[in-house]
């Protein structure tokens, strides 16, 4: 096969993934037991972790998008009782955000469930990929993202 059908190959194979990628992060899924969670959502919730008095310009900052993303996402986990809101303890004109007791188990769940997933990659990655082959992956994966932050 020629180099340049092997690239449009990939190319689509790279469109596909990123539908699939698309996909994955706009659906709800119980991650943890009992909460049916988007990943923006499991990422806010590793964002703030077990830190305590988070701004939301701190959240917002640390995930990489607005603040009024972050606003957004935060009122939804509120409403599932996994985060809360409470005034700044030094300076009452701001808020923070830190984790519920239910909000502390499902990160802490989320945890175990990510290792595992991991796990299970990590495995699939070595069964079916020389060391080669996967730096490979990774050079081409780097070079996506390159492309995409200039087109940004």
């Amino acid at each position: 096969m020629k180099n340049e059908d092997l690239t449009k190959e990939v190319i689509v194979a790279t469109r596909n993934a990123t539908i699939a990628y698309h996909n994955y992060m706009y659906t709800d899924r119980e991650y943890v037991k009992g909460h049916k969670l988007y990943l923006r959502e499991i990422h806010f919730l590793l964002c703030i972790g077990t830190q305590k008095n988070l701004t939301m310009s701190e959240i917002a900052s640390k995930m990489n998008v607005t603040q009024g993303a972050a606003t957004q996402i935060a009122g939804r986990l509120i409403k599932k009782g996994l985060i809360r809101k409470d005034k700044h303890p030094e300076d009452k004109r701001y808020t923070v955000i830190s984790l519920t007791v239910e909000g502390v188990k499902a990160y802490e769940e989320y945890l175990e469930y990510d290792n595992l997933r991991n796990k299970e990659l990590s495995a699939c990655l070595n069964s079916n990929f020389t060391e080669e082959n996967i730096l490979t992956i990774l050079k081409y994966e780097k070079m996506i993202q390159d492309i995409c932050q200039k087109l940004s």
